[in-house]
């Protein structure tokens, strides 16, 4: 049931907002708004790689041109995310939520209308202005509006648009790249935004503002060219190789200014990212689990898919619909994994959610080209169940160690190492992945002889084929090279894939090391003793 009335702008303790009132809870009202806003970027963050070779050829420009779309989305996420706390405690963060959520709308619409590659650009960095903050806003107002008992099982909820919507993007964004029109890619978020900003403006409580802050000019400019530089090398430094003149001038620009940034920070009293919450052994602990946890994430998520499309010769939506399986199972756990953490505490859970996610990974180091599509969709719903046992554990403990009054600064913190820490998971993936397929292919080469009696089976077949098409020896000689040339390559990737799977299961085991010095959850005491009394 829905009471309607015409609010105020802004609800103040004086002069209450009207406004209107579900039958629900207000953290329930919370979670129904920021959720919107979250899985509008998220799903935008994977659905416009699709459109891609689209946009190429509306625009006219090389693939290397237009790859700028996805570069600036992500360097305006790196840019603001770190200004987010400050503009929160300065605004207000229901007041800054509705503009991002405003901006992203705007620029989505922009994206729509674009006449050019320059033009897209540019809408897409206005696009990722509001997209970058509205992750951090939203799980600040939550943590606000949740009491502490509640808020391992609420977040559990929270993190589900996290997970399902990166993996719903290809499969969406390839359905409507093909039978629909692709600029429907950014437009859809039109009425989507519009009515999350009504919701939002209507059912949100203003937070207290915090006056006389002093922005932090250095910071800003600082983790802007650091954390954006740093982004962009680690993104291009596996296509274009890590020797590569830019990608070096970009990793040493990026380290040289995070450097500063670290000294700037822990020196001013209003820092832009409050660094200091590292000191809280909690935090940092739950901040090395995310640290791995993250990494092996990212890192995994892309190799399937990779796979797929590269090697078994799936199209994006095809490979969507199979790692969907993932998604689809992580969504029953991780509300699951909230009331978990309540009842036996983070670190139980993680010590045991850990080393099933290392198994987990370590069963697609048997990932071949004849392993079949239902096969794959088991594999990867078992590591669904079990990344859902361990990722919100992780994150919510590091929010939780966070002071009241730094929770804002504290999601910005986590959101922007979040970042940082898959891309950097990407880039050093990849770039393993590309060694042991050279390694690999030396080791087939070397193998490949004359004498060898799968050679002489392989030659023997091709020719006996390219004789009965009517074809001379000689052209039967050049069919069996290729085709022996073809069978190497696809061996030597196959063989990298499940050596990459190896390495992500035994970096994942590493988690357990920081895990296990996390608080252990104290029961709760008898009602009545002065214990309780106390803790109340």
């Amino acid at each position: 049931m829905v009471a309607i009335a015409f609010p105020p702008a802004i609800a103040t303790p004086d002069a209450p907002a009207r406004r209107f009132q579900l039958n629900l809870d207000y953290k329930w009202q919370v979670l129904i708004c920021t959720v919107i806003g979250t899985f509008m970027t998220m799903l935008d963050s994977t659905i416009v790689n699709i459109a891609l070779p689209k946009m190429a050829a509306v625009f006219a420009v090389s693939l290397d041109a237009v790859q700028l779309v996805v570069t600036s989305y992500m360097l305006a996420l790196a840019v603001i995310i770190p200004a987010t706390g400050y503009l929160s405690d300065t605004l207000g963060v229901k007041r800054l939520y509705l503009v991002t959520m405003a901006l992203f709308t705007g620029g989505s619409l922009l994206c729509g209308l674009a006449w050019s590659n320059d033009s897209m650009v540019a809408f897409r960095v206005i696009q990722g202005l509001g997209g970058g903050m509205m992750g951090p806003l939203g799980m600040t107002m939550l943590y606000k509006a949740v009491p502490l008992k509640e808020r391992n099982s609420v977040m559990g909820l929270y993190g589900l648009p996290l997970i399902l919507a990166p993996v719903l993007g290809p499969t969406v964004g390839g359905y409507i790249v093909e039978y629909l029109d692709w600029r429907i890619i950014f437009t859809l978020n039109v009425p989507i935004g519009v009515f999350g900003i009504l919701l939002g403006s209507a059912l949100l409580r203003e937070s207290d503002r915090i006056p006389n802050l002093t922005f932090d000019w250095k910071g800003f400019v600082l983790s802007a060219i650091g954390f954006s530089t740093l982004l962009l090398g680690l993104s291009d430094g596996a296509s274009d190789g890590w020797s590569d003149p830019k990608i070096l001038a970009l990793l040493g620009t990026g380290t040289v200014a995070l450097v500063a940034w670290v000294l700037v920070e822990l020196s001013v009293k209003d820092p832009l990212l409050e660094l200091r919450l590292f000191a809280e052994p909690q935090f940092g602990v739950a901040m090395g689990v995310t640290f791995v946890l993250t990494i092996g994430l990212f890192g995994a998520q892309l190799l399937v898919p990779v796979f797929l499309q590269s090697y078994r010769g799936l199209g994006a939506a095809q490979a969507g619909l199979i790692t969907m399986s993932q998604a689809l199972a992580m969504l029953p756990i991780m509300p699951l994994a909230g009331r978990l953490v309540d009842r036996v505490g983070a670190r139980a859970l993680l010590l045991f959610g850990l080393p099933l996610v290392a198994f987990s990974n370590w069963q697609f180091a048997s990932l071949t080209l004849e392993t079949d599509d239902w096969t794959l969709r088991g594999m990867l719903a078992l590591r669904g169940v079990c990344l859902g046992l361990v990722m919100m554990p992780s994150m919510t403990t590091a929010l939780n160690a966070a002071p009241a009054h730094l929770l804002s600064r504290a999601s910005s913190l986590t959101n922007v190492s979040r970042q940082v820490f898959g891309s950097f998971g990407a880039a050093i993936f990849v770039t393993i992945l590309q060694s042991r397929m050279r390694y690999h292919q030396a080791i087939l080469v070397q193998g490949a002889t004359p004498d060898n009696l799968g050679v002489q089976q392989l030659f023997g077949q091709a020719q006996q084929w390219a004789v009965s098409q009517g074809q001379s020896m000689a052209d039967a000689q050049r069919l069996a090279m290729l085709t022996l040339y073809k069978q190497m390559m696809m061996t030597s990737a196959v063989m990298s894939f499940q050596d990459v799977f190896r390495i992500v299961s035994i970096l994942t085991l590493f988690a357990i090391i920081p895990a296990a010095f996390l608080r252990v959850k104290r029961r709760p005491t008898a009602p009545g003793t002065a214990a309780s009394r106390e803790a109340a």
